[in-house]
């Protein structure tokens, strides 16, 4: 359908109108068939006193948005883009980010009509400046070593939010910025993605991507009252599920070896995998030693220590509802929710090979006695 000019400037009018009102993007977010979408935004124009024609049509586009400063909170950042001074925003009103991942929590809205009609992007500067919430607790880890399951323990009460692994802070940590931009970013992506929205505005957690280890510093800088920890397990279980399923940071291509201070391998065998858990542990050994609020963990404590350790540490006296729900998530698999938690220790202990064994031997095993030792008391998991 060919709009005239009048029809086009409605249209646009409408969609300059909706990006600036929740509500009403509250409204019509959860309509997922267009031809509801479109009927319910049609009359929502029509009281507005706007035709706005064409609606069904300017879905199929998927134009971007251009605006200068950042959406109203219950909009948040799906993506960052240093290189072109971008950032995509997706609605997700007052959606509790449940997931055990927030890039699994992304395509549960982004193909709504509501964000395929209104693709918002903003300059990085919409990002510096903004308000939002500090995070209460930064948790660190070696991966595959409960990280998942303690993200999901903590953002089980109904006033907690959890950002576990959100790709918006990995592309601003990893983006090719000047450093005091990148902390300004850091803080205004975390405020982006934290702000009030009427979903878990209590508390707010951070799980970090595993090779964040590497850029404590730079956390501590954006959040320097904010205490942390770092989880870390079993060498040799650690190692065995990523030879089951290597996970990203193994991958030298997806991962850069620079990150973890390595050079590029001729293959990303044990030797490599046992290397990038090395330099992610020492960073943080490092980081314990010189900062007093970091926290030490080990999965084989879990879930016990969230109540004995970790929640005392990050300074939550939880009451009898959030102790709950966070003891019920404690027995759901944290990677995949449809299934009760089964301890795999003793499986993946028998899986260890001679080269597993060796890369242990060489790189992990007296890095995890001192991580041990630095510990201090433990909590069981009982």
């Amino acid at each position: 359908m060919q709009l005239t000019a009048d029809a086009t400037r409605d249209l646009d009018v409408f969609m300059a109108r909706l990006a600036e009102d929740v509500s009403a993007c509250a409204r019509l977010a959860d309509h997922f068939r267009d031809e509801d979408f479109a009927h319910e935004a049609q009359a929502l124009a029509a009281a507005w006193g706007l035709a706005a024609p064409g609606l069904t049509e300017r879905l199929t586009r998927r134009g971007v948005v251009p605006r200068a400063v950042a959406p109203a909170a219950g909009w948040l950042p799906v993506a960052v883009s240093p290189g072109e001074d971008a950032v995509d925003w997706a609605f997700f009103g007052a959606r509790r980010l449940e997931e055990s991942f927030f890039g699994e929590s992304v395509p549960k809205v982004w193909s709504a009509p509501l964000n395929r009609l209104l693709r918002l992007r903003t300059p990085l500067s919409a990002l510096e400046g903004l308000a939002g919430p500090v995070p209460d607790g930064l948790v660190f880890h070696m991966s595959r070593c409960g990280s998942t399951l303690l993200g999901r323990m903590l953002g089980a009460p109904e006033g907690a939010t959890v950002l576990s692994e959100a790709a918006p802070i990995d592309h601003v940590v990893r983006g090719d910025l000047p450093p005091d931009r990148k902390v300004a970013l850091l803080r205004g992506v975390v405020a982006a993605l934290g702000r009030a929205r009427g979903a878990g505005d209590e508390r707010l957690f951070l799980k970090l991507d595993c090779w964040h280890a590497r850029f404590f510093d730079l956390f501590r800088e954006a959040f320097p009252r904010t205490r942390w920890l770092h989880l870390y397990r079993a060498p040799a279980e650690v190692m065995v599920s990523h030879a089951r399923s290597p996970g990203m940071q193994m991958v030298p291509q997806v991962v850069a070896p620079a990150v973890f201070g390595l050079a590029q391998p001729a293959t990303p065998d044990a030797d490599y995998q046992a290397a990038v858990l090395a330099a992610i542990g020492e960073a943080m050994l490092a980081a314990f030693a010189a900062d007093g609020e970091g926290l030490l963990v080990n999965y084989e404590t879990l879930p016990g220590a969230a109540a004995g350790r970790v929640l005392p540490h990050f300074g939550w006296a939880p009451d009898a509802l959030e102790s709950e729900a966070m003891t019920a998530a404690a027995a759901i698999d944290a990677k995949a929710p449809e299934r009760a938690f089964r301890p795999d220790g003793a499986a993946k202990r028998a899986e260890v090979d001679p080269a597993i064994r060796a890369a242990c031997a060489a790189r992990l095993d007296d890095l995890h006695a001192r991580l041990e030792a630095a510990g201090g008391p433990s909590t069981s998991s009982g």
